[in-house]
This record gives structure tokens, C-alpha cells and sequence, in this order.
């Protein structure tokens, strides 16, 4: 009996470490995208939410070239865009998005005021 339960545990610690690396976008839908980017979000320590949800602005706007293409558009300036999102990190898992977000041509970062 303790051979199982230790076998469960190992199993658990293993599956919850690989996660990140492990995990693959599936950029199909939004739906998909979605749910993929909130179960890698609780997953990760707070300062890794932060990175990563910077890291999807980073490729959400990576094809904005000028204001004009934000301005017709309010799905670009009141919430993430996982339409956009969904076709860049298809196939992708959580290391290769931030990879991707930074050959991204538009930089995000936060600061307090």
C-alpha cells in the first residue's frame, strides 16, 4: 500500500513540474486558447503570470503597426484577444511563447505610478 501511494505522489510532483514544458496550446478556437492560457496561468508562482500574460500582449500586438490598427478594433485595447493569440501559440507550449514574445517588435512591460 505504500508503494502505491508513494508511486501516486511521484506521479503528481512529476505531472505538476513538466506542466509547463509539457503542456501544447491548442490555438484551434478561442474557446481552447482560453481554457489553455487559465490552466497554464494557475499553475504558475505570481511572477510567472505576470511574465506570461505580458509575454501574450507581447505577441497580441506583434503585428500592430501603427495606433490605427488598434483604434477600429476594441477587442485590442479592453481584454486579451485570444482569437489573435490562438493562431500565434498553436502548437507552442509555455517556454516556446515566451520565446516567441520576445522576437516580438513590441515590448510590454508594467510599471507603478
Amino acid at each position: 500500500m505504500k508503494l502505491v501511494l508513494f508511486a501516486l505522489l511521484m506521479t503528481l510532483v512529476v505531472g505538476c513540474a513538466s506542466t509547463k514544458r509539457d503542456y501544447v496550446f491548442d490555438g484551434s478556437t478561442i474557446e481552447s486558447t482560453k481554457q489553455g492560457v487559465t490552466d497554464v496561468t494557475k499553475r504558475l508562482k505570481p511572477a510567472e503570470q505576470l511574465q506570461f500574460l505580458m509575454a501574450l500582449m507581447a505577441i497580441q500586438f506583434s503585428d500592430v503597426t501603427s495606433v490605427y490598427d488598434i483604434l477600429g478594433d476594441p477587442t485590442m485595447t479592453d481584454e486579451i484577444n485570444y482569437f489573435i493569440i490562438g493562431k500565434k501559440i498553436d502548437g507552442l507550449n509555455y517556454y516556446e511563447v515566451l520565446e516567441l514574445a520576445k522576437s516580438s517588435p513590441t515590448k510590454v512591460g508594467v510599471s507603478s505610478k
